[in-house]
């Protein structure tokens, strides 16, 4: 694991790290590697020398940024390849999680980035209550956003008054992590249950309590919460329970937004697992507009497949034009995530690099979080609203490599 070198030089700072909280397998590797550094790195240049003669572009090739991540190198080898001073840089940690310093120039794109969104977002995020929220750089975002600036003027803001750090997961071993999407569905309902608009939309449950009742028995049985609608199609609905928020288009003509309240306490299960395991349809298949049709061409599997997820969520009625994250903001697409608040505190900044997705490459914002949305290096990437948001975010499933932007000032407090 990652902390590498001499502890005796390691420089830790803001949050009253001592030496005994470093990960006893970080101790253990960093020891190991020490000692064989020098050996391996003559060792590894002389083979890659002769194996890669006349090809050794394909190491420094944007498309292949994860190679060493799939040739075999551990965790160690893979960071020395990239920093090779890493010893001497500073590192963070937190539980499973290292924060290694790094530079801007060091993060590829960052420079290319049009982050306008990303000013945005942090402007929304500086309205809430956040112990991420520097009241100086909040300040100043607001002079700087109201302003017109260039995307420069941006970058400069961002570079003049953050720290980057690039994130390692220390169980998993890894500098990368999955990067999946999201949206804001839209869906047809009535304010009355009446024809085909048979499926509600519950407020949360007056007797809530957690477990509270599966996904199953709610639908069977009923429950004591108010209907905020009723909608025509449950594998909609189902989808709007994954995605946390949604907009219904009334039969009166007007148009209601519906956001995440509270979930029943079981965790999701996904049913495209599900299908792939007792059905046979191979994963890659799997988007959500797949498993929608393939619902809809077996009827009398819905109730099996959808019920194998016991988790089933309740909404709070909202504006139609927003889209409210759980730090409370109107979230910005394509420029603010969910993540794992365990590790990313909501309101930080986090650059996500892949080379695998054209929407990455770019500054976000940890404003929402999801209850799939698990570990050290995930995120969820909101898309927007409706359909062609829908189709862009079932196809985003790639990874990247994310590099957490501490404000000056800010102190992670256990």
């Amino acid at each position: 694991m990652p902390h590498i070198g001499s502890l005796d030089i390691l420089i830790l700072t803001g949050i009253g790290m001592t030496v005994k909280q470093i990960p006893k397998t970080a101790q253990t590797r960093s020891m190991r590697y020490t000692i064989n550094y020098l050996l391996q790195n003559i060792f590894y240049s002389l083979i890659l020398s002769f194996l890669f003669s006349g090809c050794s572009h394909r190491f420094e090739d944007s498309e292949n940024r994860f190679l060493f991540e799939a040739d075999g190198r551990d965790l160690d080898e893979i960071l020395y390849s990239r920093f090779p001073d890493m010893d001497l840089r500073e590192s963070i940690y937190r539980d499973d999680m290292q924060l290694l310093r790094v530079e801007f120039s060091e993060i590829e794109g960052w420079d290319r980035d049009n982050k306008k969104g990303s000013l945005l977002a942090f402007v929304r995020g500086c309205e809430q209550k956040s112990r991420v929220n520097i009241p100086e750089i909040c300040e100043e975002a607001k002079r700087i956003y109201s302003s017109n600036p260039s995307n420069a003027e941006i970058t400069s803001f961002f570079e003049n008054y953050f720290t980057p750090y690039l994130i390692i997961d220390l169980e998993k071993e890894r500098i990368s992590g999955l990067v999946t999407g999201y949206y804001v569905p839209i869906l047809n309902g009535s304010r009355t249950k009446h024809g085909k608009y048979r499926y509600p939309i519950y407020a949360k449950p007056k007797d809530f309590h957690i477990p509270y009742k599966t996904h199953q028995e709610i639908d069977e049985e009923g429950i004591d919460a108010d209907v905020i609608c009723w909608v025509d199609d449950r594998i909609d609905r189902f989808f709007l329970h994954i995605q946390g928020s949604g907009i219904v288009k009334l039969d009166d003509g007007t148009t209601i937004g519906i956001g995440y309240v509270e979930q029943n306490g079981y965790p999701y299960r996904s049913i495209g697992g599900y299908i792939h395991r007792t059905y046979g349809v191979p994963l890659h298949k799997l988007s959500a507009r797949y498993i929608k049709n393939w619902l809809k061409k077996h009827p009398d599997l819905v109730d099996e497949v959808l019920y194998y997820n016991k988790s089933f969520v309740f909404f709070r009625e909202q504006k139609s034009d927003l889209a409210f994250g759980a730090m409370g903001t109107n979230l910005v697409p394509k420029s603010t995530i969910a993540v794992d608040t365990r590790y990313i505190p909501l309101g930080m900044a986090i650059y996500i690099q892949s080379d695998k997705n054209r929407n990455l490459n770019h500054l976000f914002m940890a404003q929402d979080r999801g209850g799939a949305i698990k570990g050290v290096i995930r995120a969820d990437l909101f898309y927007g609203f409706g359909e062609e948001a829908g189709r862009e975010a079932g196809r985003t499933k790639v990874e990247g490599e994310f590099y957490m932007l501490l404000p000056y000032g800010f102190e992670f407090i256990d």
